[in-house]
Formats: C-alpha cells, structure tokens, sequence
C-alpha cells in the first residue's frame, strides 16, 4: 500500500509540477515587464517632478515603451497565472473586461502623453504624466495588484 501511495504522489507531482513551473515563469515575466514600466515611470518622474530637464528628450522614448508594453498587459495574465510569488489579486480573472479596459487605459494615456512630449510643451507633458500615472498606472494597481 505505500508503494502505491508513494508512486500515485510521485505521479501527482509530476503531473502538477510543469504547470506550477509555466505559472512561475509568466509571473516573473510579467513582473520583469511591470518593473520595466515602473522604469519608464521612474525616469519621467526624474524629469517632471526631479527637475531634470536635461533629459526631456527623452521623455518620447519612454512614453512609447508604456504604450507598447501596456497592449500586451491582458496577454501576461492567462487565466491560472498564479504563484506564491505573484502580485496579482484572483479578481483579474473575475472582472476580465474591467481588468483588459484599465489596460486600455493606460495604452491611451500613454499615447497621449507621447503626442504631448512630441509638442515640446512640458506643460502638458507633465500634466499627461501624472495623468497616466494616476489613472493608469494607479487605477489598475489599486484594484488588481496586491499590496
């Protein structure tokens, strides 16, 4: 009877564990992808709130990879994407359409701060940063990520 507990536990495990390690993977993917954003984030807040101006031309290149990274967000989240390791609240799944719509979101905000930074008008590039930040970043973080 243990040979056979054993064995049926050794086959469960194996069974379970590529899944498990495929979970694992696209959670550190995603998370490289969100630090990546946090990034851009980070070095616009350097230019808008920093004060350093040196770099607003800049500012398009960083704007642009958000855009870019914001309409692949739903692809990193197939459904049971989940790990010990994993920010994301299960409520992504539950509420799809709100969560892809926020990603949405934050694509346009992103290509609206790349029109504003393509005008050389900091004030509306700073005023489109902090838009994104709060309305795109912010909404989806507060409502899908954990604390």
């Amino acid at each position: 009877m243990r040979n056979k507990t054993w064995l049926a536990a050794v086959l469960v495990a194996v069974a379970v564990s590529p899944a498990l390690a495929d979970s694992k993977g696209i959670v550190d993917y995603r998370q490289g992808v969100m630090r990546a954003n946090a990034g851009h984030m980070a070095a616009l807040k350097a230019i808008f709130i920093g004060g350093q101006k040196q770099f607003l031309s800049q500012a398009v290149v960083h704007g642009e990879a958000i855009a870019k990274l914001a309409g692949s967000i739903p692809d990193m989240f197939p459904s049971g994407s989940t790990h010990r390791n994993s920010n994301a609240r299960p409520r992504i799944w539950n509420d799809w359409d709100d969560f892809t719509g926020r990603a949405q979101t934050l694509q346009r905000l992103a290509d609206e701060f790349v029109k504003a930074a393509r005008s050389n008008d900091t004030a509306a590039m700073r005023a489109a940063f902090l838009k994104m930040g709060r309305e795109g970043c912010s909404g989806c973080h507060e409502k899908y990520r954990k604390d």
